[in-house]
């Protein structure tokens, strides 16, 4: 048995199989209905496998659903016209489980965004009582904030032109469906302000984990501030996203926050990769791979992040959970219409 097989036995006290497992993902090929239960099946079967039954699902759900052709799609971001970059961009997300993308957001469009978010209602993370529930909203004080964490509502984003353009943009179509190796589906539209705090903030990310959201997803996080070491740039560890790629002995802890002292004993820091840059540049990510948004420690961190998932398995999505208006535009609809997958979740 091997040193996975055998951390992971002990995880689970050797009850969920990879036959439990395949049976909640066929059964929700064949009904489309999440059931309770099959949120954690996704955190057993990664600790028990290291990501080997995930991927083995994948390919599963890859035999069973069609690719689209995104050619017209409105290119607003200007993707892969060099020749070679999205096949480099491909090369560097199964390597590393990250890239950095060549084209930027243009500074009116990174200035539109923020002074729109700024204006919108926002719910509060944070690791401390601020006396709102929830659902209370409020808009953001970047001068007094309340909490670590603002994160924009859901409503408001899906109702901005400007996210629907970027999230309908042809490239990151094109990149996700390649990556995750089936239609992609719109599955998280978010946005959050991060502020300084004394610790990193359990609720606001901030210590190492990863992500279990789906069976294979892409995401795609806009940077709108500067970001550098001392204003909460993301880290990520290179390759930990591959099956296998996250030690054993981390699994061990299970679906947890982990300290950077217990994650250099298996991942050394020199391993370690800090998403420093300006504001306007994209950043591809597999988040099943080990990350962490930094504590900032002055100024604040605004981003816009985007997820395409290959399957809603798992958990109800956040977008067919919130309260959103009717999205009242044409080339969303047409776009709906000719991809109804890939907007599933936004249906209503």
């Amino acid at each position: 048995m091997s040193v996975l097989t055998q951390v992971a036995h002990r995880i689970s006290g050797g009850r969920f199989t990879k036959r439990d497992f395949d049976t909640r993902l066929q059964r929700f090929a064949e009904t489309g209905v999440v059931e309770a239960g099959d949120s954690r099946s996704l955190v057993d079967a990664f600790l028990k496998s290291g990501g080997e039954w995930l991927t083995e699902g994948s390919r599963t759900i890859a035999t069973r659903t069609p690719k689209y052709d995104f050619s017209d799609a409105h290119d607003v971001l200007g993707l892969w016209r060099t020749p070679g970059s999205l096949e480099t961009t491909l090369d560097a997300l199964r390597r590393d489980g990250y890239a950095i993308l060549d084209a930027e957001l243009p500074a009116e469009t990174v200035a539109s965004l923020s002074r729109d978010f700024s204006h919108a209602p926002c719910t509060l993370t944070s690791d401390k009582e601020v006396g709102l529930g929830p659902n209370d909203r409020v808009q953001v004080d970047l001068a007094n904030p309340l909490a670590e964490k603002y994160a924009v509502d859901t409503n408001a984003l899906v109702q901005n032109p400007t996210v629907r353009q970027l999230v309908l943009d042809r490239g990151l179509l094109q990149i996700a469906q390649e990556y995750i190796g089936s239609a992609p589906i719109i599955d998280i539209i978010t946005a959050w302000y991060s502020f300084p705090t004394a610790t990193p903030s359990h609720e606001a990310a901030q210590l190492f984990h990863f992500d279990l959201d789906r069976i294979r997803w892409l995401k795609v996080f806009f940077m709108l501030t500067d970001q550098t070491v001392e204003t909460g740039a993301h880290t990520y560890i290179p390759g930990s996203q591959r099956d296998g790629g996250i030690d054993p002995r981390l699994l061990s802890r299970g679906y947890a926050r982990l300290e950077d002292d217990e994650v250099s004993v298996f991942h050394p820091r020199s391993t370690w990769k800090t998403m420093e840059g300006t504001k306007g540049q994209i950043l591809l990510e597999d988040t099943r791979g080990l990350h962490k948004g930094r504590a900032l420690e002055h100024d604040y961190r605004l981003m816009l992040q985007f997820e395409y998932t290959q399957s809603l398995f798992g958990d109800p999505p956040l977008l067919q959970r919130a309260q959103l208006d009717p999205i009242d535009d044409n080339y969303w609809l047409s776009m709906s219409r000719a991809f109804p997958l890939t907007t599933s979740a936004l249906s209503r």
